[in-house]
């Protein structure tokens, strides 16, 4: 701790209890009292039951509202009070019980949201100004009516700071999106609201059925949990509403198996970045220019990057049609449908894949095409892609071919296809017969004509089971669900 920590302690002690007033040149060296703290629980509880300490904060932050005050001594306030995760310190009631004195100061409030819309605020207060708000909407409806009103009275507020350069600002935004879209001004914000989706990163709607395939940057850059469900959690909905436990299930396992997607292209792109030791399995592509939107027939539309310089690939190549001919030879050189992400240094811009469009690639310097996927997606790439004039591109190993149609065929699908009485999600409670057994008799018919399917087959050979693929056949008929193991395929032995 610094040598002026003692002083800096009896500041806080003597404000806080009343014993001094604050007057202009203390206000500075209290609010430094309180930021460097060295217990933010402790400092927090004594501000809160002290004599004077809300006061003292309210005196504070109010005695100067000019934005050269709320870029310095309030935003070095509300980064201690970010910072040091008191929210949830005592269920957060400690915490809101300061902020409630913070925002009710005289003037505070409208001052800050006056700079705000200004575009005066620094990064850092923008930050503190996202956490204040958030913290605010999700207290109490007493409290948070008036400002869960002027969050969603004001759509500008929230895609401001949405389009922050600043991650946790973006992650504040859309959790007071989420917030506001969801609840009324007058209604409580239930605690597990963390749970739900639609906030954690731009590629979290609500409806798994609009989730884009292709992962965001701030999906991949996300580290909150992904929304999941148990199978306790699935299995409970069986004896509620079987539908809704199908369609739950069909749901997790798309999640589930995105999630293998997002785990995969994040690891990746560390390779390419050089942010995790790996063997880059593609092509890096460097001073890219944005020029043209790409679109031709029976194709998405898309966008044309131009090289600033021949790619090696062509290093042999003489003319047009030689180096059509490495192309057409080498077709793992910028593989169609490939995956790729758009870079800029260490920032991921998007997420690609590749058009192999011969015409523009045997131009000197070449020209590539990509695509994108998901409204959002675009919206947020052409954003950033016209802040940097050069970008890169870099090709990601994970095999987006083998995720994208089983997750557009789960996206498509509709779980009323599977309710079979909950045979196929239910726990097991042994085997489930068919509604009409068969007796014994039959059994022993179904299995003599098993023996020789001759006739059956209407064959020139005689097709015969033997005795396990007799009792697995009889299996698959008397049971409403059956596994059956064996080699892939069935295999009926033929005797002449």
């Amino acid at each position: 701790m610094e040598l002026r920590n003692p002083r800096l302690k009896k500041i806080f002690d003597d404000v806080a209890s009343g014993d001094r007033q604050l007057d202009d040149h203390l206000i500075p060296h209290f609010i430094q009292s309180v930021s460097k703290h060295p217990d933010p629980a402790t400092c927090l509880h004594a501000l809160v039951t002290s004599k004077r300490g809300l006061e003292a904060v309210q005196t504070a932050v109010s005695s100067n509202l000019s934005t050269e005050s709320l870029n310095g001594n309030v935003a070095v306030l509300l980064a201690y009070l970010r910072g040091s995760k008191l929210e949830y310190l005592g269920g957060g009631d400690t915490l809101r019980r300061l902020l409630r004195a913070l925002v009710e100061a005289p003037d505070f409030w409208k001052s800050l949201l006056a700079a705000f819309n200004a575009g005066k605020l620094q990064q850092s207060m923008e930050c503190s100004f996202s956490w204040l708000t958030l913290q605010l909407i999700t207290s109490p409806p007493d409290l948070a009516e008036k400002y869960r009103h002027v969050a969603s009275a004001d759509a500008n507020t929230v895609q401001t700071l949405l389009r922050s350069p600043d991650p946790e600002t973006r992650s504040n935004a859309r959790k007071i999106d989420h917030i506001v879209s969801q609840f009324s001004d007058d209604e409580a914000v239930p605690p597990n609201w963390l749970e739900a989706p639609g906030w954690r990163h731009d590629n979290d709607p609500h409806s798994y059925r609009k989730i884009s395939i292709l992962p965001t940057p701030d999906e991949i850059n996300s580290t909150e949990r992904p929304h999941l469900r148990t199978v306790d959690e699935i299995d409970d909905l069986q004896l509620t509403s079987p539908i809704k436990m199908f369609e739950v299930h069909v749901e997790n396992q798309f999640r589930l198996l995105r999630e293998d997607l997002v785990y995969d292209t994040r690891a990746s792109v560390q390779v390419a970045l050089w942010k995790k030791r790996g063997k880059r399995t593609g092509e890096f592509i460097a001073d890219l220019c944005l020029t043209n939107v790409y679109a031709q027939e029976r194709s998405d539309w898309g966008l044309e990057l131009d090289c600033s310089y021949d790619l090696p690939f062509f290093s042999r190549a003489i003319d047009k049609e030689d180096r059509k001919f490495l192309l057409k030879k080498d077709r793992t050189f910028l593989r169609h449908g490939s995956f790729a992400c758009l870079l800029s240094g260490d920032e991921v811009l998007a997420f690609v894949t590749i058009v192999r469009d011969l015409d523009l690639l045997v131009r000197d310097p070449p020209v590539i095409a990509v695509q994108l996927g998901g409204r959002t997606a675009v919206k947020d790439a052409l954003y950033r892609l016209r802040r940097y004039p050069s970008i890169s591109l870099a090709q990601i190993s994970t095999p987006l071919f083998a995720y994208e149609p089983v997750l557009r065929g789960l996206q498509a699908m509709r779980p009323i296809r599977f309710l079979l009485d909950g045979t196929l999600l239910a726990k097991p409670h042994g085997p489930r017969a068919a509604t009409g057994d068969l007796s014994d008799t039959d059994q022993e018919n179904v299995t003599d004509l098993l023996q020789n399917l001759q006739v059956t087959a209407s064959t020139k050979k005689t097709l015969t089971l033997d005795d396990a693929q007799t009792e697995a056949f009889i299996c698959g008929l008397t049971q409403k669900v059956a596994l059956i193991q064996g080699p892939p395929g069935i295999h009926f032995p033929i005797t002449p």
